[in-house]
Formats: C-alpha cells, structure tokens, sequence
C-alpha cells in the first residue's frame, strides 16, 4: 500500500473511532470512554496533519450515531465491538507504519482501549 493509501485510510479510521468512542461516551459516562475518546481525536489530528478529505465529517458523524446506539445495546456489545475494531486497528498499524515511532506510540495508546 503507497503512503497516500495507508494514510488517507488511517485518517479515516480515527475519524470514525474518533465519532465512535464520543458516541459511546455520551451513553455510558465512564473515564474509560472519555479516555479513548481524547485518545482516538488526537490520533484523528495527527493524521489530518498529513492528509485531509471532505470524508471525515461524515465518518466522524456516521460512527458517533452508531457509537450511541452500540452504548445503548449494554456493555456486552460495546465490548465485542469496541475490542474487534482497536485489534483491527493496531494490525493495520503494524502492518503499514512499521517502523514510525509516532505509530508506535499510538499502537501502545490503542491497546490500553480494549475492554
């Protein structure tokens, strides 16, 4: 994958992790969940540094909906969900960023979001 790709993409993916972890925030109240939110919009920030798409809006709105209702569903769903997409998540990183110091540091802050 050429960096345009793998970049584009991650931007997009924390846009929608950065909507998903608010949306599950605003249901559940929990540290935790504010923790990954903040987390998840710093890595949204760093990657819109790189690249920018008109796209993100609407991810970000996209997955804050979806984020509500999966906090709505209980903390059963939320953590089926939220542990599939941040391995998900830490895979692509690895696979793509290998060797960036940056990446890596935002690997370790994605591994502390599993529930």
């Amino acid at each position: 994958m050429n960096e345009v790709d793998k970049d584009f993409l991650a931007l997009l993916g924390e846009a929608g992790a950065t909507g998903l972890a608010k949306g599950i925030y605003l249901v559940r109240k929990e540290e935790r969940f504010r923790h990954a939110y903040e987390d998840e919009l710093s890595h949204w920030r760093y990657f819109a540094s790189k690249k920018r798409s008109w796209l993100e809006l609407p991810v970000y709105y996209l997955l804050l909906v979806l984020g509500i209702f999966i906090g709505a569903l209980g903390l059963g769903v939320t953590k089926r969900v939220v542990n599939y997409l941040e391995r998900g998540a830490i895979n692509f990183y690895v696979k793509n960023y290998p060797n960036d110091d940056i990446i890596k540091e935002i690997v370790k802050q994605e591994k502390r979001h599993f529930l």
